[in-house]
């Protein structure tokens, strides 16, 4: 540890730390552009200079390491003049359209100026004009007029994706940022280049001129569901005539998993929540049509059929296929349910070969999965698994084709198109006696199914999911259930008393709590625990 005096406060260090890096510990601010905690250091903007007792000139804090013994001031008049300075510079091209920039509101060149600039400028030439809008990839517009030159952006795609497309062109005041010949930002991660610029420079193409910061009414702090890396992300959401809809996916930093970075998909796919297209309601098979129905009609169809399907042919005629989409919670009411409650020994959760232990590999040396699925790993710790003498998801429906198999339930799979490559899936649903679905959109395997039950989205639901390192994260709703969708906790609640089958009752943290006695690995493991930055589980190296 390095002791130093920082502003006549004393503070301790590990040795190697800089000098900026321990002033922020402190929670006094230094301004900078160039510098970000995962980039290497350049030095380049001179926002971050301090004065170090007994040097002659000013230090760039960022590049410069703490000393035993060290004075250092963060406020002197010397500071505050090289500040006002350096910011003048900067200005000296920058166009004033901070009306129109979607940095407007959170951008640190804005508060800077503010708080350190000159208030006026002293230049009366013509500024240089460099090119605007100018898309530079499939997600990013370049303002190249706004860009300060912090380099973050290069930096990122030469040290972090190792793809090189973006470098400094020119010397001087004519310096740019640029694309080397023949390439396009087009890397997985691209997006992230948005959140590193300190300015207005690099916008997204699909969030640019949709809001203001101030109308983003939520911040809801959640996990991505696209893969199972799971990601922590933070949903901007923006209440509109249509009601709430959410404008932009970003990362929040969670350094045991995504650190500070997220990948294309998982901040640009979103869309599909809020498609009007989207199953709103219950639907039942009617004369060969689907037709909608109330939520006590398709429970109270689905019960008779199951009462008399268990008494013609028994348990074991009876299927359930429930997706790594379901949350822990989710999970756990299917196992209580048609596991316990029904003795159903067919279960499954796996669909394709990358939720086998073994089949999850990571897709990029940074965080890309093979495994499509949020929750694979909590769905085998929860032993969503055929029994003894139980089948798989392929033996369920060779079962069906058979007629060995007159139910199927399958929870938020498409298994129709999942497993198209395999065998004629679809003829072997069609023999079934009761096909339920559950699913976002009418799917191929839904257009089959004698009921039809609308899903929600991981951006509408409360729970947990635990991703492939064995880490259980929660999940909060940035999103109302849309249209008269209700969540799956609560259908099975209604169909077990229907049923008149014994299922844990309440909201998803009383099921949590009821995994958490029940289920080893979650032993003392509470919803306020997971909440945050989640929390590794143990005896999980054997569902990986």
């Amino acid at each position: 540890m390095v002791e130093l005096i920082i502003d006549g406060r004393p503070i301790q260090v590990p040795a190697g730390t800089s000098i900026l890096e321990a002033v922020l510990q402190t929670g006094t601010e230094v301004p900078h552009f160039c510098y970000h905690p995962k980039l290497r250091v350049v030095g380049s903007c001179r926002m971050c200079q301090v004065e170090v007792q007994g040097t002659p000139k000013l230090v760039i804090s960022c590049a410069t390491p703490v000393a035993d013994g060290m004075e250092v001031f963060t406020a002197s008049e010397r500071v505050k003049k090289a500040r006002n300075a350096v910011l003048e510079f900067l200005l000296l091209n920058h166009p004033l359209d901070c009306p129109v920039c979607d940095k407007g509101g959170e951008c640190p060149l804005q508060n800077y100026t503010l708080r350190y600039g000159p208030g006026e400028s002293r230049f009366v030439e013509p500024k240089i004009q460099r090119i605007k809008h100018q898309p530079i990839g499939p997600f990013v517009v370049f303002d190249a007029e706004r860009c300060v030159l912090c380099t973050r952006c290069v930096r990122f795609c030469q040290d972090v994706t190792g793809t090189s497309e973006l470098g400094v062109f020119g010397r001087g005041d004519r310096s740019e940022i640029g694309l080397f010949p023949g390439r396009s930002l087009d890397n997985r991660y691209s997006g992230n280049v948005i959140d590193l610029c300190p300015v207005g420079a690099l916008t997204s193409r699909d969030y640019r001129f949709k809001a203001r910061p101030w109308d983003l009414v939520k911040q809801v702090a959640s996990v991505c569901g696209l893969c199972s890396a799971g990601c922590n992300i933070t949903v901007d959401v923006r209440h509109t005539e249509a009601g709430q809809q959410i404008l932009r996916i970003r990362p929040r930093v969670n350094e045991a998993v995504n650190g500070h970075w997220m990948c294309d998909e998982g901040r640009f796919e979103f869309h599909f929540a809020q498609d009007s297209g989207r199953l709103g309601e219950p639907l039942i098979q009617r004369e060969g049509a689907l037709v909608p129905a109330s939520w006590n009609e398709a429970i109270g169809c689905v019960a008779d059929d199951i009462t008399r399907i268990l008494r013609e042919r028994g348990p074991g005629a009876i299927g359930v296929i429930a997706s790594a989409r379901l949350t822990n919670e989710e999970g756990f009411l299917v196992r209580q349910l048609f596991g316990e409650g029904l003795g159903i020994p067919h279960i499954d959760y796996r669909v394709r070969r990358s939720q086998e232990p073994g089949g999850d590999v990571p897709e990029d040396h940074l965080l890309r999965r093979t495994d499509k699925y949020p929750n694979s790993v909590g769905m085998r710790m929860l032993g969503l698994l055929p029994k003894s003498q139980g089948m798989g998801t392929e033996e369920m429906l060779s079962a069906a084709s058979e007629g060995r198999l007159a139910a199927l339930f399958v929870f938020e799979e498409d298994v129709a198109v999942a497993l198209s490559g395999e065998f004629p899936v679809a003829n072997s649903l069609k023999k079934l006696d009761l096909l339920v679905t559950e699913d976002l959109f009418l799917t191929a395997t839904a257009k089959l199914a004698h009921v039809v039950l609308p899903g929600l989205s991981f951006f509408e639901k409360e729970g947990t999911f635990t991703n492939f390192a064995g880490r259980v994260q929660r999940l909060h709703p940035a999103l109302e259930p849309f249209g008269y969708a209700i969540p799956l906790v609560e259908f099975l609640q209604r169909l077990a008393r229907r049923l008149e089958l014994p299922l844990t009752k309440g909201n998803t943290e009383a099921v949590w709590n009821e995994i958490a006695r029940s289920v080893s690995a979650c032993a003392g493991v509470t919803h306020e625990s997971i909440d945050g930055l989640g929390m590794p589980l143990a005896e999980t190296a054997t569902a990986r």
